[in-house]
C-alpha cells in the first residue's frame, strides 16, 4: 500500500511575520520607487520649462538689440524726428498766426473811406505796423478818426485775439492832389 504522507508546518505563525515583512518591503521599494519616479519628472519638467523660459529670454534680447541697432541707425541718419520735435512743432503749429485769416478780417473791418498803403511785421520785436491814409472829414478831428479805427479793430475777436495790444502809434495830416488826407501808423503787439 502507498502510503500517505501529510507535511505539517509547525512555523506557521513565523510565515506569516515573513510573508508581511516581504510585504512591507515591497512597499517600501514601491513608495521609494514611486518617489524616485516622480522628482525625476519634476526635476524634468522643471528643466523643460526653464529652457523654454531661456529661449523666450534669448528671443526677446535679440530682438531687443535688433530694435536698439535701428533706434540707433535713425537717430544717426538725418530723417530722425525727436519727441521734442515733434513738441515743439505742435506748440508751434497751435500758438501761430494765420495771417491769411487776420489780413482778410481786417479788410471786412477796415472803414471804407481809409486805405492800407502798408503793412509791416517787426520780428524782434514781435509788432505788426499797420500804415494807412484817409479822407479827412468835417465834424471828425484827425486823432478821432484814427481811434475810431484801433477801436474797431480791438473790438473784433478774430482780428484781437492774437494781440496783446492795438495801439495808435503817430498821425500826420498830409495833401495828396490838393485833398486833405491823414496819414496814419497802427501798431498791434503780438502775444
Amino acid at each position: 500500500m502507498n502510503a500517505i504522507m501529510y507535511k505539517i508546518n509547525l512555523n506557521k505563525s513565523s510565515n506569516r511575520l515573513d510573508q508581511f515583512e516581504v510585504q512591507q518591503h515591497k512597499r517600501r521599494v514601491f513608495a521609494l520607487s514611486f518617489f524616485f519616479v516622480s522628482l525625476v519628472i519634476i526635476t524634468g519638467l522643471a528643466v523643460f520649462f526653464s529652457m523654454k523660459t531661456q529661449n523666450k529670454i534669448n528671443t526677446y534680447e535679440t530682438e531687443l538689440a535688433r530694435i536698439d541697432g535701428e533706434i540707433a541707425k535713425l537717430q544717426a541718419s538725418a530723417q530722425f524726428i525727436s519727441p521734442d520735435d515733434i513738441f515743439a512743432l505742435a506748440e508751434v503749429a497751435n500758438n501761430r498766426i494765420t495771417w491769411t485769416e487776420k489780413l482778410s478780417v481786417l479788410g471786412q473791418i477796415f472803414p471804407e473811406d481809409a486805405v492800407i498803403t502798408e503793412l509791416y511785421y517787426d520780428y524782434q520785436l514781435k509788432v505788426l505796423r499797420i500804415n494807412g491814409v484817409s479822407k479827412v472829414k468835417a465834424q471828425m478831428r484827425d486823432l478821432d478818426l484814427v481811434v475810431a479805427i484801433v477801436d474797431l479793430m480791438k473790438n473784433n475777436e478774430d482780428f484781437a485775439k492774437d494781440f496783446s495790444n492795438i495801439r495808435f502809434s503817430s498821425s500826420t495830416r498830409i495833401k495828396n492832389k490838393g485833398q486833405d488826407m491823414v496819414k496814419f501808423q497802427i501798431e498791434c503787439l503780438v502775444r
